[in-house]
């Protein structure tokens, strides 16, 4: 099975997961999601989580890789103010119809952090034809 990790860091904690995730899921094609404009920590609490509050995307580098060729497809990301951060739904906007998707969200918080977004988050994956197979929200590393 062919798979790959997409996943947006702001701290580098996402980063540790998706690296130990593609260490675990030998193979696995580990993609860094980059946003083109990066704010200062003041700014993206200010902004950034509003936004991620309401759903929104953030502008994201391309993404050269052709996602229709991959079995399973990861998305990670972090938890700013119990929602994806933006870029998570930038990447779910990238998914192809018909895949596999698990999802980690990151956070201080670990596991129940995304309880409010939860079923939303499912729901974006889901209207663009794809399956949920996982999702689990990950205390971040100290």
């Amino acid at each position: 099975m062919k798979s790959i990790i997409l996943y947006y860091s702001y701290n580098g904690h996402t980063k540790k997961w998706a690296e130990k995730l593609a260490r675990s899921h030998q193979g696995a094609e580990l993609v860094e999601v980059q946003t083109k404009k990066r704010l200062g920590k003041f700014l993206t609490y200010l902004v950034e989580c509003p936004r991620a509050m309401m759903r929104r995307s953030a502008a994201i580098k391309p993404v050269t890789q052709d996602l229709a060729g991959y079995d399973l497809i990861t998305l990670a990301a972090p938890v700013w103010a119990s929602y994806p951060a933006p870029a998570f739904n930038a990447m779910v906007q990238l998914l192809p119809k018909g895949k596999n998707v698990q999802v980690i969200m990151v956070s201080a918080g670990g596991p129940g952090a995304t309880k409010k977004s939860e079923k939303n988050t499912k729901n974006l994956i889901r209207h663009r034809g794809c399956r949920v197979v996982s999702y689990k929200d990950v205390k971040q590393p100290m």
